[in-house]
């Protein structure tokens, strides 16, 4: 059943109508073994950014209203035809963190990723995945360069053999991550309070670390005021399917109107799609804070290396 939720659906992009927009987000089973902002490994490095993981030490820091990470991205893919989202979210935030820290970065295969993630999921075929598991092959697997797994194989459509066993070169190839720590801001079982993951999620983007995540979608998904401004879904509807994205920045003061029901919310999160950059603004897009203070938004993901930070180009004070 949950392979059947993300199918791909049908909405504008760009100028074109009626062209497919794939997902591939499966909402995650609770997993004790989680770690969180909480866990020692995670809160050690998270001081170095000046945020206090601990409940007993946790100081409320001002947040900045806003915040933009976009320029440290590298530039928007699209997922095409497969439901790759959640390897299109988490190489994209790789990617950013070289970006940042080194000023250059080497484009990973998100076809690689996805093909390794579904490896530890004992999946095959076009099935989704978590972004747990997406995670775990990040680290466990690495990312080679895009080159060696090419995700299309003439620029435009999806490489025929996405679905077959990379070469055992191909995983010696991959640069490997053992050392990067990744940890969930709303784990199953922890009771953490959605105002909470909210406050955490934009704390580590005003530090510079991004998150990838899932949300569901709605029938009036693309009824709103602008382009890529995902609006609050009206009473009467079903979640239809569910994506995963890269949180980017935020905004306190960004408004969204669902244009079917005239409601407005306040604040949003700035995502960056994988549905190339003609969807939304240049691949980009907001989702209200109210997603995730209603659970409409959730499986909050940030990774975290110390090669990184101690570059001193993260931090709340930067």
């Amino acid at each position: 059943m949950m392979k059947l939720f993300y199918r791909q659906r049908r909405f504008m992009k760009g100028d074109k109508a009626g062209e497919p927009l794939t997902t591939g987000w499966l909402p995650p089973l609770p997993d004790m073994r989680d770690y969180s902002n909480e866990h020692p490994v995670i809160s050690e490095i998270s001081m170095k950014l000046g945020i206090k993981g601990s409940d007993k030490t946790k100081t409320e820091k001002k947040l900045p209203s806003r915040v933009d990470l976009r320029k440290w991205c590298s530039p928007v893919e699209d997922q095409l035809s497969l439901g790759s989202c959640t390897a299109n979210a988490v190489v994209g935030m790789v990617e950013y963190f070289q970006k940042r820290a080194y000023g250059r970065h080497i484009e990973g295969s998100r076809l690689f990723v996805y093909k390794a993630t579904r490896k530890l999921m004992l999946s095959t075929g076009d099935s989704g995945a978590w972004l747990r598991s997406a995670m775990g092959a990040l680290v466990l697997f690495g990312v080679p360069d895009e080159k060696y797994f090419p995700y299309t194989f003439d620029g435009e459509n999806v490489n025929p053999d996405w679905d077959i066993e990379p070469d055992a070169f191909l995983y010696s190839l991959a640069n490997h991550y053992s050392a990067i720590n990744y940890f969930c801001h709303d784990p199953l079982g922890k009771k953490t309070s959605k105002k909470d993951v909210l406050r955490n999620v934009k704390t580590y983007l005003a530090a510079g670390i991004p998150s990838a995540f899932g949300f569901f979608g709605f029938p009036s998904f693309e009824n709103s005021d602008a382009p890529g401004s995902i609006p609050y879904p009206c009473k009467n509807e079903q979640a239809e399917w569910g994506h995963a994205v890269m949180a980017v920045g935020y905004d306190d003061n960004k408004v969204i109107i669902n244009t079917s029901s005239d409601e407005k919310t306040k604040g949003a999160i700035m995502i960056r799609n994988s549905w190339g950059s003609t969807w939304g603004q240049d691949g980009y897009g907001w989702i209200p804070y109210d997603y995730v203070l209603d659970g409409l938004a959730e499986d909050f993901w940030s990774i975290l290396s110390m090669e990184w930070i101690d570059t001193e180009q993260f931090g709340l004070l930067r």
